[in-house]
């Protein structure tokens, strides 16, 4: 399959090419990242589990022709609190971890702020499982105290390290460790989801249909310094979605090409 067209990146870890023309609001001073009334988690669990994931779970695997490969390595770890990674190719990334991943996990995504900038809907965004990243020294220390507050309930969290969305890439962004400091610092496991490309049987003109493959959990060292578990955990995942993506059976739709290649 041939690329239907070719992308030119200029910074491969800012450049941002899913078109989002969300305007940013900035989270209001009384933002909560962790609501504790008992009546807002039942409606909570309730839209979660009895509405959105058999909805989301059917859309993604019934319309969307999503598959999941190797969710299996992952069944005895679900007791713990999990810290899931994966590369950033589309806006449907959010949900995979929480409807196809995680196993029926209570699971959480890291987002940017643009998530709950819609208007009418930072409520319901939140009460899905948003947790945006802060911007400011106050949201900085809710934010901090909601990851652990999530681990301490053995909940997935899930983190998109590219941060940026690049629709249908096929190969694998630099990351910095940073993103990792959670799991090194309590000890959780990490598990790698990498999004390939297959092409269709029928109608091959249509873009590709997304496979998730999902690696075997990893552990941080806890007798090594937090810095040294960053990295370790940070190399793990890449290694595994690099090698994943390299395979030969994941089609290259759309062809990103650094800007001086145009040049020449």
């Amino acid at each position: 399959m041939k690329p239907v067209k070719t992308v030119y990146y200029s910074d491969p870890l800012n450049d941002e090419f899913s078109g989002n023309k969300i305007e940013h609001r900035p989270l209001p001073p009384n933002y909560k990242y962790v609501h504790k009334n008992v009546f807002y988690r039942a409606t909570a669990w309730c839209l979660y589990y009895l509405i959105l994931y058999p909805i989301a779970w059917i859309a993604y695997k019934v319309f969307l022709g999503y598959r999941v490969k190797g969710n299996k390595r992952i069944k005895g770890i679900m007791r713990k609190p999990v810290f899931f990674y994966g590369n950033h190719t589309s806006w449907l990334d959010a949900g995979i971890a929480q409807f196809l991943v995680s196993r029926g996990k209570r699971t959480y995504i890291i987002t940017n702020q643009d998530t709950t900038s819609i208007k009418g809907i930072r409520g319901l965004v939140s009460m899905i499982g948003a947790i945006p990243t802060p911007l400011t020294p106050d949201e900085r220390e809710k934010f901090v105290d909601c990851i652990r507050y999530r681990a301490k309930q053995k909940c997935g969290i899930s983190i998109f390290p590219e941060a940026h969305i690049w629709p249908y890439s096929t190969h694998i962004r630099p990351f910095k460790d940073d993103a990792f400091v959670y799991p090194a610092e309590l000890g959780a496991p990490v598990v790698a989801m990498c999004v390939t490309y297959r092409e269709r049987k029928f109608r091959k003109k249509k873009p590709p249909l997304p496979v998730i493959h999902v690696s075997k959990p990893f552990f941080p060292d806890m007798d090594k310094s937090l810095t040294e578990r960053k990295r370790e955990l940070r190399q793990a995942v890449y290694d595994y979605l690099v090698e994943t993506a390299a395979s030969e059976e994941n089609v290259e739709y759309i062809s990103y090409l650094p800007i001086e290649e145009k040049r020449e």
